[in-house]
């Protein structure tokens, strides 16, 4: 049994949603570090979602991408609204280890308002990651700019 689970936003974390805006909604890519790293974290941790968006459109993105099957059913979480739904998902996961990667610094800063043993991980890509409003009473427990840098966090 695993003791800890990763869990990652979609858009700008896992998905290049830049490249998938720009070809007008055709063209599912990947960050080139992704396939490699959720490979190298499934074998000591879960992996899990967390997203916003409409599930249905979330999850095309997962399978076109091939990286579905890296996520059990039941640790895929996606939602209209992240943050009503958070205390929820932490709180299934309150016996883990619980690593939370996202480039939205406000949904980090709930997540350790609600449980402060989640580990933080900001990713610095999109244009969300551009708002920095938080940081003058907010600090991540790792600001990075490609998931590799996960691979050394999660596994202390």
């Amino acid at each position: 049994m695993k003791n800890k689970i990763v869990l990652f936003d979609i858009d700008y974390t896992l998905f290049d949603t830049k490249t998938f805006k720009d070809s007008n909604l055709t063209k599912f890519a990947l960050y080139k570090e992704i396939l490699p790293v959720l490979k190298s974290l499934a074998t000591t941790a879960e992996l899990g979602i967390f997203s916003k968006g409409e599930d249905s459109s979330q999850n095309v993105k997962l399978q076109e991408t091939g990286i579905g099957n890296f996520f059990q059913q039941e640790n895929v979480h996606v939602f209209e609204d992240k943050d009503e739904n958070l205390k929820s998902v932490l709180d299934k996961y309150k016996n883990l280890k619980i690593y939370i990667v996202d480039d939205r610094l406000a949904t980090l800063y709930s997540a350790r308002a609600i449980n402060s043993s989640v580990f933080t991980i900001w990713i610095k890509r999109g244009p969300f990651a551009q708002d920095e409003t938080l940081l003058s009473n907010f600090s991540p427990d790792a600001t990075i700019n490609n998931l590799e840098e996960v691979l050394s966090i999660a596994s202390l």
